[in-house]
């Protein structure tokens, strides 16, 4: 018999174990790593944990609702075994995440007893104004009473219904007041849950551990509304000197989470992209059929399944800020009752709050196919608040070759531009650059990569130095009717004048109409060695001066049509004007 016992203590003794309550460790750690994709950023926390031998169960508070739960890693140095992982929503944590959500209440509190003191002592007085007002008939069953006594008890009504009057006057100012307060107050601390909330995620492991230790582990996790954007600053002194380019990046961070002191990294990398590779299904040739292109494939692409996270997310804060709200915005009446807020007037409070944060406004950019990565040398930090926050990727001392370039026909400007061999090394993205020569600022270019040969030409904005004047010579231009037929002839002159002090290269843009039609007939009368297009009818003039040299070339073209077509031969730009 003892036996049996002992072998039954045996068998429970591992279940006992397994029954045990796990090890709590609860965790509210700051960010402190942080490698940030275009539009969706790698959240890194390191902590200290200690374990127990047996079960721990490991809750990292303070996580951005917008994380997504399948690309949570967790890394422990010592031996384990992780069991589960799981997220939850903490709506009870803002007040622990914001202490001043805990003042705010007791402040609240405070205002709500001495609001209702005030009304208590507001219902005495009209009690007492009742009894008086009740009393006022000095008659009764007392036939005698003298002229001197009715003067005295309405000397008495009086003057305590006067003083009652002043009491209640200034109660109702006092309580106007603090009812001002508390609806202040209310407001205040809504606001604020709702934007802890979007911190209120929570990231529970589970992990079995051989023995106790003391160890270092490292939560990780994906999360959206957050990226960066290349912006840059191009300078150079003079033609003969070499280029700055400083590559910059503006940061957004929407997460809900501050970032301070963070270990920044920036990537071109895609996130998102599915570790599963995709299925071919059998393609089938056949007429065309609605239901067969209407059919849904298995394969849930990486957006999608985005997609129904963050809708989780949302319903979560949601959930959250209604909650928020139906604690500090409605009266006690109204809470018991289960109500939640349903007028318009209660609901257009509770979308201002939420859209408090505008949300970034995004664009569609071709970037190369190769990833690059920029370790940020300086720790960084950025509040959770959807703004651009600059901050300096590297700079680059660049070797270029200067050149102009000129369309006199749209724009008497000569434009400077470095043209660069070799950019393909340095990881560029396209983005907005603000331009600088000789020591001043001369306004904002573009970098665009897209469709760029060996040399990337970067534009350094006008160059008033350069005089370019195109004009009409009229004595050797016609309009003529001849039979049936119109003949106009334009002959144009551009003269580039070179008002440097060093020699310029630069390239002149011109064109001559080109025929889409039989009946009309282009000829071309003078191009001065420039080069046509065939197919375009442009016209290009490469020409090199000295300084304070004036080079001319001319343009001409005869277009022959029938004289009872409308062929417009001259371009008009639009422009806005006073209209008196």
């Amino acid at each position: 018999m003892k036996k049996i016992i002992s072998a039954c203590l045996l068998f429970a003794l591992p279940l006992l174990a397994l029954a045990q309550k796990p090890n709590e460790i609860n965790i509210s750690s700051e960010i402190k790593k942080v490698k940030l994709f275009l539009t969706s950023g790698e959240m890194t926390h390191v902590s200290s944990i200690k374990l127990v031998k047996g079960r721990n169960r490991i809750t990292f508070s303070g996580i951005s609702a917008y994380a997504d739960p399948q690309s949570i890693q967790f890394n422990l140095q010592a031996e384990h075994r992780v069991v589960s992982f799981s997220t939850e929503m903490d709506f009870l944590a803002a007040e622990q995440f914001n202490p001043r959500i805990a003042k705010l209440k007791d402040s609240l509190t405070l205002l709500k007893d001495q609001l209702q003191l005030n009304n208590d002592i507001n219902s005495s007085y009209q009690a007492e104004l009742a009894v008086l007002n009740t009393n006022r008939d000095l008659k009764g069953n007392n036939q005698n009473i003298t002229v001197a006594q009715i003067k005295e008890a309405a000397e008495y009504y009086r003057t305590r219904t006067l003083e009652i009057n002043k009491q209640l006057s200034k109660l109702n100012k006092e309580n106007y007041l603090y009812s001002e307060k508390i609806e202040l107050i209310r407001l205040q601390l809504t606001e604020l849950n709702f934007n802890e909330n979007q911190r209120s995620n929570q990231v529970i492991i589970l992990i079995d551990s051989e023995q106790a230790v003391a160890s270092e582990c490292t939560l990780s996790y994906l999360v959206s509304d957050c990226g960066w954007v290349a912006t840059y600053d191009l300078s150079a002194e003079d033609l003969n000197q070499k280029i700055n380019l400083k590559y910059k990046a503006k940061i957004y961070n929407n997460t809900g989470n501050d970032w301070n002191n963070v270990d920044l990294t920036l990537s071109t990398a895609d996130p998102q992209l599915s570790a599963s590779k995709p299925d071919l299904s059998p393609w089938f040739l056949d007429y065309y059929d609605v239901n067969l292109y209407n059919k849904k494939s298995a394969y849930i692409s990486p957006k999608s399944y985005q997609q129904n996270y963050r809708a989780e997310a949302e319903n979560n804060l949601n959930w959250a800020n209604q909650r928020a709200y139906d604690n500090y915005m409605l009266d006690e009446q109204v809470q018991t009752n289960n109500r939640f807020a349903r007028n318009d007037d209660e609901w257009s409070k509770i979308e201002s709050m939420k859209n408090s944060k505008l949300p970034i406004e995004m664009e569609t950019v071709e970037i190369s196919e190769l990833t690059a990565e920029f370790v940020i040398p300086a720790k960084f930090s950025c509040p959770t608040d959807g703004k651009p926050y600059v901050v300096d990727v590297k700079e680059h001392i660049l070797d270029a070759t200067f050149t102009h370039v000129t369309v006199p026909k749209l724009d008497n400007g000569a434009f400077l531009l470095a043209n660069i061999v070799g950019w393909q090394e340095l990881d560029l993205m396209p983005g907005p650059t603000n331009v600088y020569f000789g020591g001043k600022y001369v306004g904002v270019s573009n970098i665009d990569t897209r469709n760029v040969s060996d040399t990337l030409a970067l534009s350094f904005g006008r160059d008033n130095k350069i005089t370019v004047m195109r004009k009409l010579k009229s004595e050797m231009s016609s309009k003529k009717v001849v039979g049936s037929s119109k003949r106009e002839t334009y002959i144009y002159e551009i003269a580039v004048r070179n008002n440097r002090n060093t020699p310029i290269k630069i390239y002149v843009y011109d064109q001559v109409p080109v025929s889409k039609n039989a009946d009309i007939t282009v000829t071309v009368d003078e191009l001065t060695m420039g080069k046509k297009d065939n197919e375009t009818g442009e016209v290009k003039w490469e020409m090199t001066l000295q300084p304070n040299e004036i080079k001319s070339v001319e343009i001409g073209y005869t277009v022959k049509y029938p004289k009872d077509a409308a062929v417009v031969l001259q371009k008009y730009r639009t422009v806005s004007r006073a209209k008196f």
